[in-house]
Parts: structure tokens; C-alpha cells; sequence
């Protein structure tokens, strides 16, 4: 990846805080340019290049991030979607099979047996990720429990010692929240999760 530039659409309030405050009926650009976001990345890794800017949004389920990537070299589509699919944390959806917005997604996870209906993966839409020579462009959601859980977790084992392999604790913690487990649901079985065209 040469650089990323990114928009967050970001929940107004935890669901359970909505009666007491949020915003309704606008949308609230984030006062400072870039975000915390991208900064954060750079604590983790100092050389990325990426920039983001977030807005506030009337909803509490999730946030909802669109991204640019320019990759440091060409790739297909199937090139890059094979690359993310060896990720356990990142879900690859597909918006024709009904999955097609953020509360869609919340019901099916409450559908799966998720417990409040938690998505700890991020969910990224395979049909709307495109690619065009270097330019990756794509979407996804991100839970309010998504990484924070499941990377707390994988965190705490290591800090105390437990667990200093991370693909063993990664496999420990994916195992006890279900992770990887998904069921597609009848309703979204209508098309073809493997069709990119």
C-alpha cells in the first residue's frame, strides 16, 4: 500500500445511550482533519500513509468506513479479495444476496444465535470492492464490538503471558465468540456469494 485515504461514517451514540443525546436529522463533520484514526494507525505502524476524516451520523449500530487505497502495485480484484480473505476477522459480504446495509447486518447476526447480535468481525462488502490498476476502492462496516473485543482479548492473553503465539490465542478467542461460524441465512441464498462480476 503506497497511501489510504479514508471516510468514516461514525454512530452518533452507543444504541443504549440514544435516548439521551446524539444528533438527529443532520450529519456532523469531525472538527479536525485527519480524524484520530489515521494516527492511530501510525502509532502501530509509523510508515503507513493514511489520512482520515469522520462524520457523525443519526445512527447507533455501527460505523460505516469507505476507503481509497493506492497499492504499491497492481492487482485484480480476485488478487485483493484472496488476500482478505485470510483475515478470520474480516467477513466478506455480499450486498446481492440481501445483506445490503448496516441493520440488514445486525438482524443477521441476530439470526446466527450472535449474542446481541455482536459482529466482532468487520464486514466488507466483496461485490462493491473495486479495482482499477493500483486504485482499490471498497467499503465496510464496523460493529461496535468488532476488533475492540476479540483484539482486548487476544491483547489481555499476551500482557499476562498466557499466550505468546498470536495465531494460537487469535484461534482461542475466534473459537469462544464464534468467529467464523456464520451461517448465510435462507433469505440471502437467492444469488451467488461467489460471483464478482
Amino acid at each position: 500500500m503506497k497511501k489510504a485515504r479514508g471516510t468514516l461514517l461514525r454512530r452518533a451514540t452507543d444504541p443504549w445511550e440514544s435516548h439521551l443525546g446524539g444528533i438527529m436529522n443532520t450529519l456532523v463533520p469531525e472538527r479536525e482533519v485527519p480524524s484520530h484514526q489515521g494516527p492511530d494507525a501510525r502509532l502501530v505502524d509509523p510508515d503507513i500513509d493514511v489520512t482520515t476524516i469522520a462524520v457523525r451520523v443519526p445512527e447507533t449500530l455501527a460505523h460505516l468506513h469507505t476507503w481509497y487505497v493506492e497499492m504499491a502495485r497492481s492487482a485484480t480484484k480476485a488478487d485483493v479479495l484472496d488476500a482478505l480473505s485470510q483475515s478470520s476477522r474480516i467477513l466478506l459480504i455480499d450486498s446481492r444476496t440481501g445483506l445490503s446495509a448496516i441493520n440488514v447486518v445486525k438482524e443477521w447476526m441476530a439470526e446466527n444465535g450472535r449474542r446481541h447480535a455482536n459482529l466482532y468481525e468487520v464486514a466488507m462488502w466483496r461485490d462493491l470492492l473495486t479495482v482499477d490498476g493500483t486504485d482499490l476502492y471498497f467499503s465496510y462496516m464496523v460493529d461496535n464490538q468488532a476488533i475492540v473485543i476479540p483484539e482486548t482479548i487476544d491483547a489481555i492473553r499476551a500482557l499476562a503471558g498466557y499466550e505468546q503465539d498470536p495465531a494460537v490465542s487469535i484461534a482461542k478467542t475466534n473459537e469462544s465468540l464464534g468467529i467464523g461460524d456464520l451461517v448465510i441465512p435462507q433469505w440471502a441464498e437467492q444469488q451467488s456469494l461467489g460471483h464478482d462480476g
